[in-house]
């Protein structure tokens, strides 16, 4: 006599089943919801029409892919081929949207670092070009003799305006460092793995993260088409997959 399969065994089939759909689910919706946002910014001229059209297709090709998995040697080869050929380029679509997407999102931030680090560029330059100008100034005084006193003061009385006037613009564009050095340590922070690993490896930080990008695009779709079919495939085979154990019942004999 065989004991049948116990309850503990078919909850474990049934979630496992369960948690691989919600993995495959998920990692769609995120894909797909990255791809149509890529994309809708790519045809920025009419988005809702963009998204619509994407979303369609998202669907359509993971439906697809389900249905070329569970009857391909059931369909014609016209099909199989159209079918599969459809699906490439719509995994090939999506890839797009979602490096678009992420780009975008990278970029937002980088250019705004850019920005940043252009303004300070130009205030330390006109600050060395005031300090420059007060040195200038300074020479012109030191080179009156200093037997000339009087004329050595009239003189740094006539420039003692245009000194404080280049005083304060030092110290306004000092101010405004200092603002604008703050700006850049917070964007820094927001985007500081890949400033680190850009550092690390002696790389740009654009390259740093157009290769990180890659990597998520090269992983994301694939492995959301992957995780439907095999979805598809555990559901359709979970006899096989999950078959219960047996286990013989001893029963004692008879003395």
């Amino acid at each position: 006599m065989f004991a049948g399969p116990s309850a503990d065994k078919l909850g474990m089939n049934k979630a496992y089943i369960i948690l691989l759909g919600f993995t495959a689910a998920t990692v769609s919706l995120v894909g797909a919801t990255f791809s149509v946002s890529g994309l809708a910014k790519l045809f920025s001229g009419a988005p809702i029409a963009v998204m619509i059209m994407a979303g369609a297709l998202e669907f359509a090709k993971l439906v697809a892919a389900s249905f070329l998995h569970g009857n391909w040697k059931k369909l014609h080869l016209v099909m199989k081929v159209y079918l599969s050929f459809a699906v490439g380029i719509l995994m090939s679509i999506t890839s797009l949207g979602i490096f678009g997407y992420l780009s975008y999102a990278y970029q937002h931030t980088s250019s705004d670092l850019k920005n940043t680090m252009v303004k300070l560029d130009y205030m330390n330059t006109e600050d060395r070009k005031v300090q420059e100008e007060i040195n200038r100034l300074q020479t012109e005084v030191d080179e009156i003799p200093a037997s000339r006193v009087s004329k050595r003061l009239e003189v740094q009385k006539e420039l003692e305006p245009q000194f404080e006037a280049l005083k304060r613009q030092s110290i306004e564009l000092q101010m405004k460092m200092r603002e604008e050095n703050l700006k850049k340590l917070s964007m820094q922070i927001e985007i500081g793995p890949v400033v680190y690993v850009a550092q690390l490896f002696n790389k740009n930080m654009d390259d740093v993260a157009t290769y990180l990008i890659v990597l998520f695009v090269f992983v994301f779709d694939p492995l959301a088409v992957t995780m439907v079919l095999a979805t598809s495939f555990a559901i359709k085979n979970q006899d096989k997959l999950f078959a219960p154990e047996t286990v013989p019942v001893q029963t004692k004999s008879a003395a």
